[in-house]
């Protein structure tokens, strides 16, 4: 943990950073993102809240939650997140290219995942809701660094 805590608090106290959990790039073509990391297959299949609960998918609803309010909160001065991340969206993303054919299938968001009340994506949208609001209360991100 303190290695993590250095990582994220090791800068030059004049110079303004933009943190993130993960970028863009993970939710493109090539990569996994986080949630797809820690959900593996599961993400496809135990993220009904009719499903059964798996240690899986509630350690990785915990680890989720736990790395990114780690990184918004000893990041930087911004929080910077990608569309669908904040929900832990299931799929890549994939924009009309040679190598897919120029298809539009997996260029775009569900953004229903996360309003669902039946799925447990919702948790994920929630606690960032919540972050964003502990932020908007205390403004850590804008607050001048005097140490």
């Amino acid at each position: 943990m303190g290695n993590i805590t250095w990582t994220l608090v090791n800068r030059r106290t004049s110079e303004k950073n933009i943190t993130y959990a993960e970028s863009h790039d993970q939710a493109l073509v090539g990569d996994k993102t986080i949630a797809h990391w820690l959900f593996n297959e599961q993400i496809y299949t135990h993220m009904s809240v009719f499903a059964e609960r798996t240690n899986i998918v509630d350690r990785g609803l915990a680890l989720h939650k736990m790395i990114r309010l780690l990184t918004y909160a000893l990041g930087g001065e911004g929080w910077l997140n990608f569309e669908g991340n904040e929900f832990g969206h299931p799929e890549w993303l994939d924009f009309p290219r040679e190598g897919n054919n120029q298809s539009y299938k997996y260029a775009r968001r569900l953004f229903y995942l996360a309003e669902d009340q039946s799925l447990r994506y919702r948790y994920l949208n929630a606690w960032d809701r919540a972050m964003n609001d502990l932020e908007n209360e205390y403004k850590w991100l804008t607050c001048s660094n005097t140490v």
